[in-house]
């Protein structure tokens, strides 16, 4: 095997090893540099070839647990869909994937709240960056022509802060538990319809008091 090969087996390894330490009841801020290693089957010295600390892995997670989130994105919007469409789309597939992937949207949804500053900065980037997308697509819908980009930002980032509250219910049902997930699935995109025909609400509003009476 290359050098370079290896070398992205073992820089893969440690992250998949801090991962599989991680639990229910664990947090990445509790597991030691020895015990990824260990995990892994390299030696300490091996860890600082690839990171600097422990926080610098968890940074890299978390743009590991970001970018097949923007592949998914990217294959719905693809598709010419309405904004139901999208909504339902994108949440049934979205909590699907993170429910494959638990143990990494564990790590994203204990980190994002109790973990380092500069892990939850990072959280909070790519989320943010989620949301830019999410706006863009939203300005684009045939409902939404018209509407301010900033308006549209504001309603994509209040979709992303429901979206990781219903993570952390999707992700807490038992493995292979299809009926809740149904149910889940259900609620969440009830939650944000409510927050998209909200924000045409408040377009319709604010519209509505720039107009001089008598217009």
């Amino acid at each position: 095997m290359k050098k370079s090969q290896q070398r992205l087996k073992t820089h893969r390894a440690l992250m998949v090893a801090a991962i599989k330490l991680m639990s229910d009841d664990r947090s990445f801020s509790s597991i030691s540099l020895r015990e990824v290693t260990r995990e892994a089957g390299v030696v300490p010295a091996t860890f600082y070839r690839h990171f600097n600390e422990m926080e610098d892995l968890a940074v890299e997670l978390v743009e590991y647990c970001f970018r097949p989130m923007e592949n998914l994105v990217a294959s719905v919007r693809a598709r010419r869909l309405t904004a139901r469409q999208l909504v339902y789309e994108s949440i049934s597939t979205f909590i699907r994937f993170a429910r494959r992937h638990r143990r990494y949207f564990l790590f994203l949804t204990k980190e994002r709240l109790g973990g380092r500053a500069r892990v939850r900065n990072r959280i909070r980037e790519r989320t943010h960056d989620m949301a830019m997308l999410l706006g863009h697509d939203l300005i684009g819908l045939p409902e939404w022509q018209g509407v301010a980009f900033s308006l549209a930002q504001d309603v994509a980032e209040m979709i992303m802060d429901q979206m990781m509250l219903i993570l952390d219910e999707a992700l807490d049902l038992p493995p292979g538990e299809s009926k809740n997930e149904v149910k889940v699935i259900a609620r969440a995109r009830k939650k944000v319809w409510i927050i998209l025909r909200g924000g045409l609400s408040y377009r319709d509003r604010q519209s509505a008091l720039a107009t001089p009476k008598g217009a």
